[in-house]
């Protein structure tokens, strides 16, 4: 393979997941984050080289709320600029290819939306084939449940062993200060939850949340003037499935599997377990257990490495950047940021975002404490 550029996250910050911001649009929201990021590693809007941003107009009924973003991230003088319809962590793996290129040195990614603004059961539900499967009015919960249901069918797994990674999950995120559900639950009373949709438990999915989010990409040379201790991204790679639900196995997710194995090796590693944590955009303990199944990690165990320490999107799921967060968690943990809910020693951490229903797309980040390339 020809040698890469060894690229880094050197800055992150995101807003506090909550229900509902009443008194700031998007843009407000997303100014602070911006400027707190580039304070971070000591630099202004004029050390950037390239902007992307991961958002949906739809999702908070906004049309082309992307161009007053624009001028919370900088519009002048001009940049190089783009807008992704997807969750900021696609836009992160554009940003790291446009580097690679030599197009940039330095890049910002952000996220963000007012969910809670919108109607995001309906706009997810034009995701689906517009044909067959849209017009049954199906939304991201109906279509998680269908996943889980063929899941819990093939692998034997119980209600019981949901509730257990739903509780487990919520007991991390107390000592997350960002997260929106931060309030430990047994297994137990997480089963006392009614269903959202069988079955799944309303205790095992996340409430309607918003934020925004800012992370800072940058390329050997620069990374270290701009960072104590950046997080190399030492392998990445990008994988999607047919649209239709129909047509591949929901219990499964091939996608994640290729991308995970791609990524891994890109980063000289045989395997998932020899990372020292994985945080998982999964917002149900399914979710979880499939993407674990895809990375070749145990799904009866908590065995190394640590699985979503902030608490994960089961703790909060602000649409267009719950996967962003999971990139930026995972250089909290490497560059020594990560507070109360750091992993002990960490020096390899794996971060994965999904889109569309049912796992359809995957993208797989690998990053370390130490160039990948000499």
């Amino acid at each position: 393979m020809t040698q890469l550029r060894n690229v880094a996250v050197v800055g992150f910050a995101q807003a506090p997941i909550v229900a509902h911001d009443a008194h700031r649009m998007a843009p407000e929201m997303l100014y602070p984050v911006v400027r707190q990021a580039l304070a971070q590693c000591g630099v202004t809007r004029d050390a950037i080289d390239y902007q992307t941003a991961g958002s949906a107009d739809y999702i908070d009924g906004r049309p082309f709320g992307f161009v007053a973003a624009l001028d919370v991230m900088g519009t002048w003088p001009p940049r190089q600029d783009s807008h992704l319809e997807m969750d900021a962590a696609f836009a992160a793996h554009y940003a790291w290819i446009r580097i690679q290129a030599g197009e940039a040195d330095t890049a910002m990614v952000v996220g963000y939306g007012k969910v809670s603004e919108g109607q995001p059961e309906r706009i997810c539900n034009l995701e689906l084939d517009p044909y067959y499967v849209a017009p049954l009015g199906l939304g991201p919960i109906t279509t998680a449940a269908l996943q889980a249901s063929a899941y819990l069918a093939r692998s034997g797994a119980s209600d019981a062993d949901l509730a257990a990674i739903a509780s487990r999950r919520r007991t991390a995120a107390t000592r997350n200060p960002d997260a929106q559900v931060r309030t430990a639950a047994s297994p137990e009373a997480l089963q006392a939850t009614p269903w959202a949709a069988e079955p799944l438990r309303q205790g095992y999915v996340p409430p309607v949340g918003e934020s925004a989010v800012c992370l800072l990409l940058a390329a050997e040379g620069k990374a270290e003037q701009m960072c104590k201790q950046p997080a190399w991204i030492h392998g990445v790679d990008q994988r999607a499935e047919l649209q239709s639900l129909g047509a591949r196995d929901l219990s499964r997710s091939a996608s994640a599997k290729l991308a995970a194995e791609k990524a891994l090796a890109m980063a000289g590693l045989g395997s998932a377990r020899e990372v020292d944590l994985a945080e998982l955009l999964a917002t149900n303990p399914v979710e979880e257990l499939i993407l674990r199944e895809a990375l070749g990690l145990s799904t009866t165990d908590d065995a190394a490495p640590v699985i979503n320490p902030s608490g994960g999107p089961i703790a909060g799921h602000p649409l267009m950047m719950t996967g962003l967060i999971r990139l930026g968690e995972a250089f909290r943990q490497l560059s020594g940021t990560a507070g109360a809910h750091a992993v002990p020693n960490a020096t390899r951490a794996l971060a994965h975002a999904a889109q569309g229903h049912c796992l359809q797309q995957n993208v797989v980040f690998v990053l370390g404490n130490q160039r990948r390339w000499s």
